[in-house]
């Protein structure tokens, strides 16, 4: 008999500091009545490299760094900014998005986004914005009293299976096993 050794790594391992601060935002969504965030999965990493704008989310009842795809700062802003000026960059930010407490820290190029500490994906909605925002789980500071539970969004056409057993027997496995078609079995309510 031949055996195969496995071998199991772990690609994360979080602190219970970190797993704590999952568990309170999990499932939840963040209103304060000027910005909205439904907490979603957890990411590692994005999967190949891409760029990436490091952001500080500061609101009434929020803190947290964070992280946009340059890709969604082009479709807010409405233009390209791989040829601008990071300066520049900061500006645009500032003008279009400060309002709504997002503030421009920096930005990551591919290689360096791949090794970025574990994120939490949310969306984020404003008055006039909506796209995807990757938050640094350690650096969540949120205030409770504007945290709720997301309504479930289950589909119209999902079918329910209930199994109920209302009445019990005391035969054991091996007395069933042997049973004809001619046995008479006696069974109580529970």
């Amino acid at each position: 008999m031949s055996y195969d050794a496995l071998s199991l790594i772990p690609s994360c391992t979080i602190s219970n500091e970190v797993a704590n601060k999952v568990n309170f935002v999990a499932g939840m969504r963040f209103d304060n009545h000027a910005i909205n965030l439904d907490f979603r999965q957890l990411k590692l990493n994005l999967g190949e490299g891409q760029d990436l704008i490091e952001i500080s989310l500061v609101h009434m009842g929020i803190e947290a760094k964070g992280y946009l795809q340059v890709v969604e700062i082009e479709r807010l802003l409405g233009l390209e900014i791989k040829h601008l000026d990071q300066e520049y960059i900061a500006y645009l930010i500032t003008q279009n998005l400060a309002p709504h407490g997002v503030h421009y820290v920096g930005f990551i190029d591919r290689k360096d986004s791949l090794d970025l500490p574990l994120r939490i994906t949310t969306s984020f909605e404003c008055e006039r914005l909506s796209t995807i925002m990757y938050i640094d789980v350690a650096s969540i500071q949120v205030d409770t009293d504007y945290l709720e539970f997301k309504p479930q969004a289950l589909s119209g056409n999902l079918k329910l299976t209930v199994s109920w057993t209302p009445f019990e027997t005391a035969l054991t496995t091996q007395e069933l096993s042997t049973l004809s078609t001619d046995d008479v079995v006696l069974v109580y309510p529970k």
